[in-house]
């Protein structure tokens, strides 16, 4: 029988504890003696900043009778090449852990990627004592900013709370308000609690806390609901001298027809009582205010718009975000930007193909890097580039599925539609739209935020002064990969912008178009 000695146990101990803190197993590890003191060294590629992070990390929770605690170092090693190495797989440990919806809470887990700051400060902006409405397409880093702008008012005195609307999903009305309502002000009490020991802090906290549960129970009905909060809040921020603050995340998985009400109502609870309302959701299917009601929030008096869209009507910006952001991932694990990587033909490819939409990009950057592990290649080549973006598709009608269920049915219809239009008929991989409101525009935007088209122009005159269309083209993932369509051009701009002579000549949505006769697919 093996009886593990106290040195191969401390050993086996100290590999894991740094294992855990990479997110990756089998690590080469040499026991090498220093002068007079045993060291643990593990053989990785590069001296590189989450290894620093991670041997720091595991050595502190080591026990310390533990012979290596300490006595852990690193010893790099040249791998064959980036794909083939270990940061390889740290890096798609780290995109994984980054590029999950989470607005607050995951940033204490673990090794953080350096923060890459959003154009126009608008981290700074949505931790200002206001109100606002952060929309943008999905994947546009919504989550990240609102986690960004909780831990700037971490650093202050401010009262914060973040809800995750996707629970509230399935209510509607006053179960919609009365739940909302008791999660608010349950989670507010317990954020104020966690930094205010004093009496008069804790008597109010509690006050609240009993109206949460007589607005949960009937007791206190919705309608005087709002003032019954705002009473004990006003106390609260009073005693604390400081700022609530209250985040609906991804707002537009609630029913459209009740996020007035329910914005008008917690508003309400907020207003004058020193708390403020930051919503986010995609743009399309966000609905603020209704005028027949008048309840809601009308801008600018009751928020102001933080919009975080780079699109392709900006090609160069929206590529420098996704660089800079990329950048930070691979210096984490002692990498940069260089063809050593991925060469920049199939970079390009990359953030155009992803339309300046990060998490999107990321995600799809580290499938690439998976397709380039298994097929053996070098670096990330330009088909490991194309088969991720075929693949990606099927997450992404997943998504269009999950955020606009009740318009799904329609939403499939006009892209079967439209990818006939372009794909089948003209052979290109864009289209022309009438600016003005219609049904099949209205379908367009919800497409736009859902990622399955992306606006190039919002402004082209194709025939006569005052008719104005906007450009699109088709996501990559519709004629890419596994869905490769031969023959079909590509609308890239040769320079930064496109010419207005290509926009002009794109296939156009006629008037009608959803009641156009099907094609031998939509049958």
């Amino acid at each position: 029988m093996n009886i593990e000695t106290d040195e191969q146990r401390d050993i086996h101990e100290a590999i894991i504890a740094f294992e855990r803190e990479i997110g990756v197993t089998g690590v080469p590890s040499t026991k090498t003696q220093v002068g007079n003191q045993e060291f643990l060294k593990f053989s990785v590629g590069r001296d590189a900043p989450l290894y620093r992070y991670a041997l720091y990390e595991s050595q502190r929770k080591l026990e310390k009778e533990n012979t290596f605690k300490g006595a852990m170092a690193l010893a790099p090693i040249k791998p064959k090449n980036f794909p083939a190495s270990i940061e390889a797989s740290a890096l798609l440990i780290l995109l994984t852990r980054s590029t999950r919806e989470v607005s607050q809470g995951s940033s204490s887990r673990g090794y953080a990627v350096p923060y890459v700051p959003f154009q126009k400060r608008e981290d700074h902006q949505l931790a200002q004592p206001a109100s606002h409405i952060v929309r943008g397409r999905r994947g546009v880093g919504k989550s990240t900013l609102i986690r960004r702008a909780t831990e700037l008012l971490a650093e202050t005195s401010a009262i914060v709370t973040v809800l995750d609307m996707q629970s509230y999903s399935t209510l509607t009305g006053d179960d919609l308000i009365r739940e909302v309502a008791y999660d608010m002000c349950t989670s507010l009490a317990n954020a104020c609690e966690a930094t205010n020991s004093d009496k008069k802090t804790l008597e109010a906290t509690q006050r609240l806390l009993e109206a949460a549960s007589k607005i949960s129970s009937g007791t206190t009905s919705i309608d005087r609901a709002p003032i019954t909060i705002k009473r004990i809040l006003s106390d609260i921020t009073k005693i604390t001298k400081s700022n609530a603050f209250v985040f609906l995340d991804d707002f537009h998985l609630i029913e459209q027809s009740s996020q007035p009400e329910l914005l008008h109502s917690i508003n309400a609870a907020l207003k004058g009582a020193n708390g403020w309302l930051k919503v986010a959701g995609l743009s399309s299917l966000l609905n603020i205010y209704s005028p027949k009601t008048r309840k809601g929030l009308q801008i600018p008096g009751d928020a102001q718009y933080i919009s975080l869209d780079l699109t392709l009507e900006n090609p160069e910006a929206a590529e420098a975000h996704l660089r800079a952001i990329l950048d930070s991932f691979l210096n984490s694990v002692g990498y940069s930007l260089t063809g050593a990587v991925i060469p920049e033909a199939a970079f390009r490819r990359l953030a155009w193909a992803n339309a300046g939409v990060p998490r999107d990009f990321l995600q799809m950057f580290g499938r690439s890097l998976e397709h380039a592990t298994r097929t053996r290649h070098t670096t990330i080549t330009l088909s490991d580039v194309n088969v991720a973006i075929g693949e990606f598709g099927q997450q992404k009608m997943d998504d269009l599925q999950r955020d606009a269920r009740n318009e799904a049915g329609m939403l499939h219809e006009m892209l079967n539609k439209l990818e006939a239009l372009c794909l089948d008929d003209n052979k290109i991989n864009a289209f022309l739209i009438r600016s003005d409101e219609s049904q099949e525009r209205s379908l367009v935007k919800v497409l736009s935020d859902l990622r399955m088209v992306h606006l190039i122009h919002q402004s082209i005159t194709p025939r006569k002064a005052g008719e104005r269309f906007e450009a699109f083209i088709l996501d990559y993932s519709l004629f890419t990969g596994f869905r490769r369509r031969p023959n079909v051009k590509e609308m890239i701009p040769k320079e930064l912008q496109f010419k207005a002579s290509e926009l002009r000549a794109l296939p156009k949505v006629s008037e009608g178009f959803l009641a156009l006769p099907a094609t031998k697919e939509e049958k």
